[in-house]
């Protein structure tokens, strides 16, 4: 069994981007909107006068644009800045630390990126797996819109590559690449006549670092470096 599909916008675009009906649902996402009812007040809104919320002028509108637009944000840069390890069961892992409810967005865009790959992430408490392999399947885990969820303590990796050892008919020889192999590309684009320390801890702010984990670590130590040597320069170096 792979992935399984459900109605919404994270299936395979069933929503128009940037529609009235697509902010609603990255709206539902947003961490707050489980506690509160802004979305309900939105939904209620929108039968009586859908205009209060179409104009973007009233302050319900306004906290309801800014929800959505926080998750579709996150959605992008976490798709952006996930690095995975490579493992032989053509498994790929990484932590990844979201605060929105976007897990089944990521699956949706690496499964598709990667279809004849597993894909694996860890949170802190959780784990989250899904493929678009027919001939994958974790009866005992938990399925959730197109994916398996379990208890992180109760399964480590290792149990998780002991299950798909005895589903896989063949397995990679992933030793070629590692981590090593990113760093190299990583320094290859680095241009230092053209660096920009201030674009760069902009585009890659600390707190995307922890919604990552490790994945960014090599970035982050290099963009560390760089800062700590601009602090030691003055003005005489830049004449």
């Amino acid at each position: 069994m792979g992935v399984k599909s459900y109605v919404s916008c994270s299936d395979n675009g069933n929503l128009e981007k940037n529609s009235l009906n697509y902010f609603l649902e990255m709206a539902q996402r947003h961490r707050k909107s489980k506690r509160d009812s802004l979305i309900a007040r939105v939904t209620r809104v929108l039968k009586e006068n859908p205009a209060i919320i179409q104009n973007k002028m009233t302050k319900l509108a306004q906290q309801f644009y800014s929800r959505g637009r926080e998750v579709i944000g996150e959605v992008h840069r976490l798709i952006a800045f996930i690095r995975f390890e490579l493992y032989p069961e053509y498994l790929l892992v990484s932590e990844v630390y979201p605060e929105h409810d976007v897990i089944d967005l990521m699956f949706n865009f690496f499964c598709k990126r990667y279809p004849t790959f597993i894909i694996l992430f860890f949170t802190k408490k959780q784990g989250y797996i899904a493929t678009n392999r027919s001939d994958i399947d974790f009866p005992a885990f938990k399925f959730k819109q197109n994916y398996w969820v379990f208890k992180r303590n109760s399964n480590s990796l290792d149990n998780i590559r002991q299950l798909l050892r005895l589903q896989l008919s063949a397995i990679l020889t992933p030793e070629k690449f590692s981590s090593k192999t990113w760093e190299c590309y990583y320094d290859s684009q680095y241009i230092k006549s053209r660096k920009n320390i201030r674009l760069a801890r902009k585009v890659l702010p600390e707190k995307m670092i922890r919604k990552v984990a490790g994945g960014l670590a090599y970035e982050a130590q290099r963009l560390d470096e760089e800062e700590k040597k601009q602090q030691k320069c003055t003005l005489l170096e830049f004449f």
